[in-house]
């Protein structure tokens, strides 16, 4: 009734639960009594006829005590019509019958249901499986037997099984089946033996021998459940008395035989059939109380589920209010903003997203494919084929760190500095120098050109856009990386409940990112907002670095006065305090070491001849103190990339996003969605009510049962 109740209530509406009903399972050879022991506890006689060859498939009988029901109800399940149909007991004995029949010389494991209500039967469910058998008189009835055997044995390996093992009632040294059974459950912990048809052996027991053929003469150990029984049994087709009435002679007369002969009264309550029909009707009320426990726990934690769930429902119910609706989903905003910041200074527990740089560069390039925000010559560096040549190069030849090991966040964006200023060195001027150009870049002559403004000149034609095409990658680059961090970092404030760092952070965090995530028009609206402030600032760092080059290459000799380095000798000066007079001679020394560059390119620009017949070597000299020009200022920027990176992008993205998040405004479609959304919400949070209330009273209902019937456990 408790399982039928909680599956009325739960079916269709939660996850799938495992309902576990106990079962016995009765087994033994042949001629035992099997069968007699199982129309004891049905409270009535009955003869499945199944054959020659005996019974070939399990019997699952449900007994039912029900007062007043006389005579006995008896129904079989139909498997084709998934219900139980009602039939006069006789023809229930041969549907029986006849699904034996079917199986001819196999075996079956689909089982018969038949279910039993009377105001005899005893409150139980028990399989009744065909019995060993102990001869075979040719080949076909070996392979039955083994066939038999092997399905058996699958039922006894079941944990969820307690074998009713059914023995003649004799010497325990003999008992073939219980020692089948010992082989599955060496510790008898669900093994439950029946001694039946103790009245035979009624004779055989004396005041010196009852007490240990009650223990088992030492071949049974203490701790295993037994019991002697005699059951009806008469000579003729008529039962002599009512079937009840036998059972019960047959059970006071086993108690006072064995009494009569001395038997112990700790013994007594194993004694009879009414002792082991209590034992059985409180057994499966205690197995059955256990077997709750993961159920009740699948219930408990299902509970708590919806009862989370409810709490968020409602969260989010009152965020998205008419009067509230902007002000919660800036709130949101905000929270993930802060929590990008987290992120981004490096977050153990965020697992999302991760990736390696190989990874990252194929989807980077699958994104500028899409998009068509990069061409593919500005893609690949001059010298590289294909991709799969550029990645080969950053973990053969530079074994660039971290290139195989899965990161996200502020991980990933210091791996990322390292590859874009590899990249970044690929830059060259890409164009050799003819004659006629130095020729043009020199002009009529009519105004005073030096060689140093001829440089100036044709570098300005060139070398900033080459050096644009590396930064604009740059620039790409950093924007798809922080596009790819919004959902690593939902995540991560969704994963901060529970975990170690939780009491590092914020409250709010992940009650928002619950909302975030399941309100999709308010991730929308954040996504959107924490998507434009990454474009703007890839807009501002571009622009910043076109000014920056621009003003490089305006006056190119300039920047060659680089810095300066101290000498690092072999010696131990370094070791001796300095002296005002040696540091004035350093001083020097390094402020002669800055213009070192600059001083030697302008003395070989003055080697530059002037007439007109030495054009060639000029051009050549030209083009060699521009190469070294150009190679100084793409050092510089790939020197500083990370510097102007982490400054002009990642920086004022950290620290301007709160403000943006803070003045998001929310479009009128963006209202109308939100308003769809509260009805979506209302909907939810009365369906979610109705199961959190049939789960409270189905917990309550499994707890009652436990305490009531399983000891207080």
């Amino acid at each position: 009734n408790l399982i039928s109740e909680v599956k009325a209530r739960l079916d269709g509406k939660v996850d799938s639960i495992a309902f576990p009903i106990p079962q016995f399972i009765v087994i033994g050879k042949q001629s035992v009594g099997k069968s007699r022991l199982i129309e004891a506890l049905a409270g009535e006689p009955f003869n499945f006829v199944s054959g020659t060859l005996g019974s070939r498939r399990p019997t699952v009988l449900e007994f039912r005590n029900c007062p007043g029901v006389f005579p006995s109800r008896w129904s079989v399940f139909d498997e084709n019509l998934k219900k139980w149909s009602q039939y006069p007991v006789q023809e229930v004995m041969t549907i029986v019958g006849q699904a034996h029949e079917v199986c001819g010389g196999n075996v079956s494991e689909l089982p018969i249901r038949v279910k039993v209500e009377g105001k005899d039967c005893t409150d139980l469910g028990l399989v009744d499986l065909p019995g060993f058998r102990s001869y075979a008189k040719d080949q076909a009835m070996q392979d039955l037997s083994g066939k038999i055997d092997k399905m058996v044995f699958k039922f006894m390996n079941d944990e969820n099984n307690i074998m009713l093992v059914v023995e003649e009632a004799g010497d325990a040294a003999g008992f073939a089946t219980l020692g089948r059974a010992k082989q599955v459950d060496p510790t008898y912990k669900r093994t439950v033996l029946i001694r039946n048809k103790l009245d035979k052996y009624y004779q055989d027991l004396t005041t010196e021998n009852v007490n240990k053929w009650l223990e088992g003469y030492g071949d049974l150990p203490p701790h295993l459940a037994r019991f002697a029984v005699s059951l009806p049994h008469w000579t003729g087709d008529a039962m002599p008395k009512p079937f009840g009435q036998m059972r019960q002679e047959c059970a006071e007369n086993d108690v006072s035989a064995l009494s009569s002969k001395g038997a112990s009264a700790k013994y007594k309550p194993t004694i009879g059939f009414q002792n082991f029909r209590t034992f059985m009707e409180v057994k499966i009320q205690q197995l059955f109380a256990d077997a709750l426990a993961p159920m009740l726990s699948r219930l408990k934690s299902m509970k708590e589920d919806h009862e989370k769930n409810l709490a968020v429902i409602k969260q989010e119910t009152e965020t998205i209010n008419e009067d509230n609706i902007l002000h919660a989903t800036r709130s949101a905003g905000i929270q993930f903003a802060q929590s990008f910041n987290f992120l981004m200074e490096g977050a153990l527990s965020s697992e999302h997203n991760r990736c390696t740089l190989e990874e990252e560069l194929r989807a980077f390039h699958a994104y500028c494919a899409r998009t068509d925000c990069l061409k593919e010559q500005e893609l690949l560096t001059d010298g590289f084929p294909d991709l799969d040549a550029y990645i080969n190069y950053l973990r053969d030849t530079v074994k660039l760190p971290a290139m195989d090991v899965s990161l996200n966040g502020g991980a990933q964006f210091r791996r990322l500095m390292y590859e874009v200023e590899v990249f970044t060195r690929f830059a060259g001027l890409g164009k050799k120098l003819e004659p006629v150009d130095v020729i043009q870049a020199r002009g009529s002559g009519l105004r005073e050109c030096t060689w140093q403004d001829t440089i100036t000149q044709l570098m300005l034609q060139n070398a900033p856009m080459r050096m644009r095409i590396k930064t604009k990658y740059v620039g790409e680059r950093l924007k798809w990386f922080f596009t790819q961090q919004k959902e690593a970092v939902v995540e991560f404030m969704l994963g901060l409940k529970g975990s170690p760092e939780e009491h590092m952070f914020s409250r709010l965090i992940p009650k928002q990112a619950a909302v975030i995530q399941r309100n999709e028009t308010m991730k929308g609206c954040i996504f959107q907002a924490f998507d434009s402030a990454t474009d703007r600032h890839r807009g501002r760092f571009m622009q910043m670095w076109c000014d920056f080059m621009d003003s490089m290459f305006q006056s190119p000799m300039m920047l060659l006065k680089s810095g300066s380095m101290p000498h690092i000798g072999g010696g131990f000066e370094e070791e001796i305090a300095p002296t005002f007079e040696s540091t004035k001679a350093r001083i020097e020394v390094e402020r002669k070491g800055r213009g070192t560059l600059q001083i030697q390119l302008r003395e070989k620009v003055k080697l530059i001849p002037e007439d007109d017949a030495s054009a060639k070597e000029a051009v050549k000299m030209v083009q060699q103190i521009m190469e070294q020009t150009f190679a100084v200022i793409r050092s510089v920027v790939a020197d500083h990339m990370q510097l102007y990176s982490e400054s002009f992008f990642l920086l004022p993205m950290l620290r301007r996003l709160e403000g943006v998040m803070a003045e998001m405004e929310l479009k009128e479609e963006d209202k109308i969605r939100y308003r769809a959304r509260k009805d979506v919400l209302d909907k939810e949070k009365q369906h979610s009510e109705g199961i959190l209330g049939d789960l409270v009273y189905c917990v309550d209902a499994v707890q009652k049962f436990k305490v009531t019937y399983g000891g207080g456990q």
